[in-house]
């Protein structure tokens, strides 16, 4: 398959036909055109798809849902809000005033890093620029802090975040209810490290909490097997930047999170002060301050990843920002979150549970074939695909032929994903 998706780069969209790629035989019985995998989806969703894949690193079949959302499975045309998140600036040197609806959380770290006077090299590797008119340079804060709540996108009303949405307004802040992650399918691990290094997964490469490992399998991304980022975080460039005297830290529930600060670009860097695990971010982040976070004018850089309800998070928010600015005045602080990965369509409608949909792909090609699934796609087990000759399209096939509980199709397309490479031609 890899020596015949090489062969198809010259003349993809006639080759992937002639090879009867996922839907590329099926006739239009009007017109007689075909269609080329991938294509058929609307241009803005084959963007953020785009945005969202890395060759090495992401599923082998992915597919976007039709009108029947499968739980945690938002790579659909109906799942609009999947992406769209809430960023927020605030404190030390921001800028009150709006930012512009869209902006990607890939912009967050340019935007810091011109805050702390830094200019990073090789700029041409990542998408994200500066936020125009946020912050004010000239004098660099000593502490950054970054508050991400992990699977919140959309919008939620005022009364499940009283204090983001109501106490801050006041206080001097730069925002926007209607930022973006920048791709999809949305996954924390993925987003956290748009939001550390400035690029999107297409550059980055960590295209979820799971991919592939430097063997074939599949891990957790940011583990000991794990390939690392193929671009370095802000944290990584200012910690080497400036001798390592710059304190980097992380509070987050597991090391999934780890993109958003990194330590792992540079051979020889010191030990960042990473915490994993269940605890109390606003003693934590205090604990750390104790310990030289924000002392002196090296800006020092902590990132907190907040799990649960929006209201949980939204007073965990309100400790720890009061708790820090009252221990480091000079803080610049940001605030987002990784998107939601349940479609707006999953509320009071029927739904497809994930481990359905594996079981049944194995049914179709009668053999255990899917190592792992994950939001948007299927990683697949390389050695039962030799064993029992099966190819990514046999199960492409399946999934095409896979209808919904009303009798519709379940997928509006399902692809391989080498597809999307060939996505420029659509």
């Amino acid at each position: 398959m890899l020596l015949v998706s090489l062969a198809l780069v010259g003349a993809p969209a006639v080759a992937l036909r002639a090879f009867c790629i996922g839907k590329s035989c099926n006739q239009d019985d009007d017109t007689g055109t075909t269609e080329v995998p991938f294509c058929p989806l609307p241009a803005d969703l084959r963007a953020q798809i785009v945005n969202g894949y890395r060759e090495g690193r992401s599923p082998d079949v992915l597919a976007a849902t039709s009108s029947t959302p499968i739980r945690g499975w938002p790579a659909s045309p109906y799942a609009v809000d999947a992406n769209r998140v809430p960023l927020w600036f605030f404190g030390a040197g921001v800028v009150a005033g709006a930012i512009p609806a869209g902006t990607g959380v890939d912009q967050i770290a340019p935007t810091l890093a011109r805050a702390m006077g830094f200019d990073r090299a090789h700029p041409e590797v990542r998408s994200g620029q500066p936020i125009a008119g946020v912050v004010r340079q000239g004098v660099a804060p000593r502490l950054i802090v970054e508050v991400v709540w992990s699977d919140v996108g959309g919008v939620f009303p005022q009364n499940r975040a009283p204090w983001l949405l109501g106490t801050l307004e006041p206080s001097g802040e730069a925002a926007s209810g209607d930022a973006t992650t920048g791709s999809l399918p949305v996954d924390p691990a993925a987003v956290l490290t748009s939001i550390g290094t400035g690029g999107i997964p297409a550059e980055h490469g960590i295209t979820g909490s799971t991919i592939r490992s430097k063997e074939g399998g599949t891990v957790p991304a940011w583990s000991a097997g794990a390939p690392t980022s193929v671009i370095a975080t802000l944290a990584d460039d200012w910690d080497h930047a400036t001798g390592e005297r710059a304190r980097i830290g992380l509070i987050a529930p597991d090391v999934t999170s780890q993109g958003i600060v990194g330590g792992t670009w540079y051979l020889e860097h010191d030990r960042d002060d990473l915490l994993f695990g269940s605890r109390e971010p606003a003693d934590a982040a205090s604990a750390l301050i104790r310990r030289g976070f924000g002392a002196d004018a090296t800006t020092d850089i902590l990132a907190i990843v907040l799990q649960g309800g929006v209201s949980g998070m939204d007073a965990q928010t309100k400790a720890l920002v009061g708790s820090v600015a009252d221990l480091v005045p000079d803080t610049t602080f940001v605030l987002t979150a990784t998107g939601s990965q349940h479609s707006t369509f999953e509320n009071g409608n029927t739904t497809v549970a994930v481990g359905s949909l594996v079981q049944r792909v194995e049914a179709a090609v009668d053999a255990p074939v899917v190592s792992a699934a994950v939001p948007g796609g299927l990683f697949l087990d390389p050695s039962v695909m030799a064993a029992n000759d099966i190819t990514s399209d046999d199960v492409v096939r399946a999934m095409d032929a896979m209808t919904a509980p009303d009798g519709s199709a379940l997928f509006a397309d399902a692809y391989p994903g080498f597809a999307i490479s060939f996505s420029r031609y659509c």
